[in-house]
């Protein structure tokens, strides 16, 4: 799966790594246009990602987050933050809320995916200084639909590394700043 990245931390990953592959056996590699491409008159829409404003209710429970918010179809949807023991770390994860297993798919069906990204921009934005959160986490999962968000975030984040981790099923996960 290609997972679209800045084109500078593109070059930055491969001169590090010398790959352009996060995980080879699972097929996970990043890609950029060309920077030839990006200076050539192209002009990315980042609404997305500034964020669309927000209503919504936090709870806190220990360390986590449970933030819950509506989309415009009113679709309500679960946000959870979870700390990591020992750091500052915070990892992602969202779905509509009160799914059970056999609905997770349902996400991608109500076609509303550019809405709840902007508004999880916004509300992760807002929460980052509110919270004082030094980094994020999301883990490859092996669900080539659930990890598909890679493409939509990574290219519009910056300072992430991939890192070894126990956490999720393919031993691996992308932490990165806001």
């Amino acid at each position: 799966m290609l997972i679209l990245v800045k084109f500078d931390d593109f070059l930055s990953y491969q001169e590090r790594f010398n790959t352009t592959y996060l995980d080879k056996s699972n097929n996970y590699q990043i890609w950029a246009k060309s920077k030839s491409f990006l200076l050539n008159d192209f002009k990315p829409l980042y609404e997305m990602y500034d964020g669309k404003k927000t209503d919504y209710t936090i709870s806190k429970t220990n360390s986590d987050y449970l933030i819950l918010f509506k989309s415009n179809s009113n679709t309500e949807y679960i946000f959870e933050l979870k700390k990591e023991p020992n750091n500052n770390i915070y990892h992602l994860s969202f779905s509509i809320n009160n799914r059970n297993i056999e609905e997770y798919e349902k996400l991608i069906e109500l076609n509303e995916s550019n809405e709840v990204f902007s508004r999880l921009s916004y509300i992760l934005k807002d929460l980052n200084h509110k919270l004082n959160i030094s980094e994020y986490c999301i883990g490859a999962t092996g669900n080539k639909k659930k990890d598909r968000i890679y493409q939509y975030m990574m290219k519009f984040v910056s300072n992430w590394e991939k890192r070894n981790t126990k956490i999720y099923d393919l031993g691996w996960a992308l932490y990165f700043n806001l």
